[in-house]
């Protein structure tokens, strides 16, 4: 399965080709709305994450201020891949137009997850009193996105 959601049927494929299995690429429906929930978390990048912050050593992480500059790197270094990483995924065919919905809002929910896993917030004297707020954000912010469907966009052949 494509990272990039699928706004329209793909139309331009030969039917012959298919039978044959020249096609490079077989007809697909447009993706709904769990299709879109699952396209626009990056999962990988989330991943990425949680292996860097897991591999960190830490002696005390409530007292050692460096551990929490570390994390608070680390989250703003995926911060800034997200996107990046997002652009190459969605690349399906050369010629597709750069589906920039999809790259915004798995941009924003990363860190949407690492507020909700706790991340370098977990250390904020105010989260620890108010983490469900977290869980609220997470809930609703992904279900609202995934109601988004992007533009389809014009057919560059």
């Amino acid at each position: 399965m494509s990272r990039r959601i699928q706004t329209a049927p793909i139309t331009n494929v030969d039917p012959g080709a298919l039978l044959l299995g020249a096609a490079d690429e077989t007809p697909q429906k447009p993706d709904d709305y769990l299709d879109r929930l699952l396209k626009y978390i990056p999962a990988e990048v989330i991943a990425l994450y949680l292996g860097v912050t897991n591999a960190v050593p830490s002696s005390n992480p409530w007292t050692d201020h460096g551990y929490h500059l570390t994390l608070w790197i680390l989250f703003g270094l995926t911060v800034v891949s997200t996107p990046i990483y997002m652009y190459f995924v969605t690349q399906n065919r050369p010629g597709e137009p750069v589906l920039w919905s999809q790259i915004i809002i798995s941009s924003v929910a990363f860190p949407i997850w690492v507020f909700a896993i706790g991340g370098p917030f977990r250390y904020l004297s105010w989260y620890a009193n108010k983490h469900w707020i977290a869980g609220v954000v997470i809930s609703f912010g992904t279900f609202f996105a995934a109601l988004y469907k992007p533009r389809q966009a014009p057919n560059p052949r």
